[in-house]
């Protein structure tokens, strides 16, 4: 759908504080154009918060979007050691996303927003979506997830396949020591990951860590930020874990009803991205597609930023 409207060169690169789900929480906010149609990003994770690692790859968008990030409750800027366990909750986070939402509609006058989950991300942006499609024009999918306990399954089987065909003894040992998922701890569950990532079944080239810390901006970085990244992290994903792996959106969100796009990474063993072909081809939505990404694993918006803009700014002329 075309955007139209009063334009104006004002730009705005601002990060601040708001008052969501009654605590403060962070969002950055960059344009070329304030009255640029708005796209907000759901971070990966659960508490990958992502204001600090933002700017280089979305940088294409600015002259078209206006583009949100939001550092969710408990993680990065938004985290804080009086957060109780009982408030990190999906549902709460599908509250915040909702009040951010309609808070960003009103403060720029718009009327909807381009939605865009990454990872953990994507089960909040898949429930919202569903819940509210009247504050969306399209849902922008990286690394869906679809059914968490399967997902997991396969990841473990396409790692040790790995291992097997390569030769390393050494991680055919660990993984068949702490046998298939689901683990007791993090621990066990971290050295299936370490070895995916070693086959690059996480990121396409290097690591995941290596990719979000090539894409730092030290703009975008206060004294102590990594401290409390890596703060937020481990209690985000310390709270979540047990509720996210319980997630079966395949059974649980049939049908949405605004355009659905899901960005895949070809080597995307992370959150496997055959399970996302089974969702896009069981989903009920007025439109819906698969974008390829060949050299992206699991971050393909990080991977191959020019291809992720250049996708994104097709939308705005698209029939949506």
């Amino acid at each position: 759908m075309e955007h139209t409207g009063k334009r104006s060169e004002t730009r705005i690169d601002k990060t601040e504080s708001l008052s969501i789900g009654g605590i403060p929480q962070w969002i950055s906010m960059r344009s070329n154009n304030i009255h640029n149609p708005i796209m907000l990003f759901l971070h990966g994770g659960p508490g990958t918060a992502q204001i600090s690692f933002s700017r280089k790859s979305q940088r294409g968008l600015e002259d078209n979007f206006l583009v949100i990030n939001w550092d969710q409750r408990g993680a990065g800027r938004s985290y804080s050691r009086s957060l109780r366990k009982e408030d990190m909750k999906i549902d709460r986070f599908i509250k915040d996303t909702e009040e951010l939402i309609e808070y960003v509609l009103k403060r720029f006058g718009q009327e909807k927003v381009y939605l865009v989950g990454q990872s953990w991300g994507t089960i909040i942006g898949t429930y919202l979506t569903a819940k509210r499609p009247d504050l969306i024009w399209a849902y922008i999918a990286i690394g869906q997830i679809v059914d968490m306990e399967r997902g997991e399954l396969i990841s473990y089987q396409f790692t040790l396949d790995e291992a097997r065909r390569l030769g390393y003894k050494k991680a055919i040992r660990e993984l068949e020591k702490i046998g298939q998922p689901p683990y007791a701890n993090l621990n066990d569950a971290g050295v299936q990951r370490i070895w995916l990532s070693k086959f690059h079944g996480a990121a396409y080239e290097g690591t995941l860590q290596g990719t979000i810390l090539k894409n730092i901006s030290i703009r975008d970085l206060r004294p102590f930020d990594l401290i409390r990244f890596i703060s937020g992290a481990m209690f985000s994903l310390s709270t979540l874990e047990d509720e996210q792996n319980r997630v079966k959106i395949i059974l649980e969100v049939p049908e949405l009803k605004v355009p659905v796009y899901f960005c895949c990474g070809r080597r995307d063993y992370n959150v496997p991205f055959e399970l996302v072909v089974e969702y896009a081809g069981k989903l009920q939505a007025p439109q819906k597609r698969i974008i390829w990404f060949e050299h992206s694993a699991h971050l393909p918006n990080f991977e191959e930023p020019e291809r992720f803009c250049d996708f994104c700014k097709s939308l705005l002329t698209a029939e949506l």
